[in-house]
Formats: C-alpha cells, structure tokens, sequence
C-alpha cells in the first residue's frame, strides 16, 4: 500500500501547533501511524475490526433467527415464511457510511451517487395475519396473544426466533456496541478538521458547497423515504456529480487515508484501556454464535 509522507508531515505539524502556546489543559490527540493511501473500500481496516463480529457470523445468527421464527409460524399453522431467509441473499455490497467519512463507495458513485433512497416494504410478508403473528401486535399494535386456537408467543415469533440466539437478530458490527460505547469518533480532532478542510476547498473548486462529507452526504435532496421497494431508484444529474466530485476530492487530498489514520490511533488509544471488557465482550460474541450453530443444526437434523 502506498504511503503519503507530505500528508503525515503536515498532519504532524498540524498536531504539534495545536498543543503549543495556547495554555489549553486537554490531552493531546493520539500519535499518528503511517498514513496509507486509499483509493478502495477494502483498503478500510482499522485496529477495532479484530474485536468485531464477522460478517460470517453476524450471517449465522441472522439465519438461526430466521429458521425459528420460520417454525414458530409454521406450529400456528402459517406457511408463509417471516420474509427471505438470509442463506439465499448475497451480502450486499459493502460501503461506508458515517459522520466521519460521510459515503465512500468508489466503484459505485458514478451510477448510484449517495445510494441514500430508503425503500419501504422490502422483505415484509405479504398477510397480514402473517404479519400480526410475526410481531405479535394487530394493525393497531393492540397485542395477539392466540392465533386459531393457539398461543401466540409473546412479541411474536419475531421475538421467539430472536430469544433463541440471545435477543437481538444480528450481532452488532458497530464499534459504538463495545464496551463503553467503542472508540472515540475523533470528528474534532485538528488532524480531521484540516482533512475536511482540505476536501471542503476541493469541492468548492468544483463548485460545490459542503464543510464535510458528511454533510454532502446527508443532503436531503438524495433522500425519498416515501418510495416503495417497486419503484424504481431514480438519481439526479446534481446527486451523480456532487458525488462523484465528493469521490475525487477525498482521492486528490487523501481524505480516507488522513482519518482512516487519525480513527486508528483512536482505536488504539480505546483497546490498550480496555483490555478485560473487550475479552469479555469477544466471549459474549462466541456463545451467541454457537448458540446461533446450534439452532441451524437442530433444524438440519429435524
């Protein structure tokens, strides 16, 4: 990977003037590693990744879940299965999207700008009596607790398929559900404000007006929450080119690579001060996901 020295010695002096000659009592930010050049979402790799769930076994348990929920309905007499199972969708295409870096999907930008449209409905089971076992609530979330003739879990079978992998669907891959709610996101940290800095004259020499990424991508203009997994994703000639021009300035100032830096002290500076929560926290993760196993070999074997 390649290494952007004129950015590290900026960056470093940056650092060093912001603690001097101003009498000010706070600590100062973690030192930088080196700062690598990204270009690719696969170049993101911070220290706190090794102490999150894999996509693999937030998948497992997903799929635990799905599999009990399905036989749930099916004791009551429902067919219908609680929406797709998880074993036959593909993960989807993995980007990032956060108040630091704002949207960083490179090989997408071009034809699916911010990809910010959120469709309504998508994988919700078609009957509403499904639908009412499912959640355990009728359309006006007044509670159902027997289905014909039968009991109806409390929560739902919803809720049962979750009770049988721990009580959530999903292992939670954000660092904010570690111990202490993860490592800082340093979006005040001097290094990261000239990063932005750095991208906001960058796009204003394109033409466009954003002090953050974060900011262009949270536009409303890219945002329809009202459309229905039918319709079309439709992107405006102003939202292709904000974000392919957002894409370039991150390239041309190495945004990613400056915070993806910056962010990696900071998981440092978090893991080397909470070694016993995180070993704790890494058990937890390992008895969910063998109790996940367990659920998906007891329905193979049934």
């Amino acid at each position: 990977m390649k290494r952007s020295t004129t950015s590290a010695l900026t960056l470093a002096l940056l650092a060093a003037l912001a603690g001097c000659g101003t009498g000010d009592a706070r600590p100062a930010p973690p030192q930088l590693g080196e700062i690598p050049t990204i270009t690719g979402v696969a170049q993101v790799i911070r220290p706190i990744d090794a102490y999150l769930p894999t996509t693999a076994q937030t998948r497992t348990v997903e799929r635990a879940a799905y599999l009990t929920s399905a036989d749930c309905l099916r004791r009551l007499g429902i067919t219908e299965a609680p929406g797709p199972d998880p074993a036959g969708t593909e993960p989807a295409a993995r980007d990032i999207r956060s108040q630091l870096y704002g949207y960083f999907a490179p090989d997408r930008v071009a034809a699916t700008g911010y990809d910010a449209v959120v469709a309504v409905g998508t994988g919700q089971p078609a009957s509403a009596a499904t639908r009412q076992v499912l959640t355990g609530r009728d359309a006006t979330g007044t509670p159902v607790t027997e289905f014909q003739g039968r009991a109806v879990p409390k929560g739902g079978c919803l809720q049962a398929g979750l009770d049988a992998v721990g009580g959530a669907m999903f292992l939670n891959s954000d660092p904010s559900a570690l111990p202490g709610g993860g490592p800082k996101e340093p979006l005040t940290d001097p290094r990261v404000v000239a990063a932005d800095r750095q991208w906001s004259t960058c796009m204003k020499d394109r033409g466009f007006t954003y002090a953050t990424p974060a900011a262009a991508y949270m536009d409303p203009r890219w945002r329809d929450r009202t459309r229905s997994a039918e319709t079309p994703v439709s992107h405006t000639p102003a939202e292709l080119a904000t974000a392919t021009a957002d894409d370039a300035c991150k390239r041309s100032t190495n945004f990613m690579g400056i915070t993806v830096a910056v962010q990696a002290a900071y998981d440092r500076q978090y893991i080397a001060a909470h070694p016993a929560e995180l070993a704790t926290f890494a058990q937890g993760v390992s008895r969910h996901v063998a109790d996940a196993e367990q659920v998906i070999a007891a329905g193979a074997a049934g």
